[in-house]
């Protein structure tokens, strides 16, 4: 399945696009798939600047997920008093703006033991097993990420 962008949402975020799944057209390329870092998840729900234009092509005409580890992180951080979120349902409202939900699963829990780089954030390190076993590329702006010349990490 792909994703279009389909106009504007509120769902308690300000001002955003709104993407709808829909069948493709066998005859069109296959859509690029993309683990979105919890950082540009949070900018798309918020419309954040920092999101450029391009990213928000990326994120708009391509096939989306976000991992239950991100909306983690952005709870925990949300707890702390560091990260304001909307009242309701997280996951609603991801899945509202067409974001598929990546679980945690065991064997992403394995991979990250076998992670060839050093990067010591365990939301990170999960994002990217994640991604690496389900054959998806992570897009990020974390520069620590991005200097791990990791394959399959790309700049959003």
């Amino acid at each position: 399945m792909g994703w279009v962008a389909q106009g504007k949402n509120r769902l308690g975020f300000p001002e955003n696009q709104r993407i709808h799944r829909r069948r493709i057209d066998r005859r069109q390329p296959a859509l690029k798939r993309y683990l979105l870092d919890t950082h540009l998840v949070y900018w798309w729900m918020t419309a954040d600047a920092r999101l450029g234009k391009a990213t928000q092509r990326i994120i708009a005409k391509s096939e989306i997920a976000v991992s239950t580890a991100s909306m983690w992180e952005m709870t925990l951080k949300n707890a702390k008093g560091k990260l304001p979120l909307p009242q309701g349902s997280l996951a609603e409202q991801l899945e509202a703006q067409g974001f598929v939900l990546l679980p945690i699963l065991p064997r992403h829990i394995e991979a990250t033991r076998s992670l060839a780089c050093t990067h010591n954030d365990p939301f990170d390190r999960l994002l990217i097993a994640q991604a690496h076993d389900e054959r998806l590329t992570l897009l990020t702006r974390d520069a620590a990420i991005l200097g791990l010349g990791l394959d399959g990490v790309v700049e959003g």
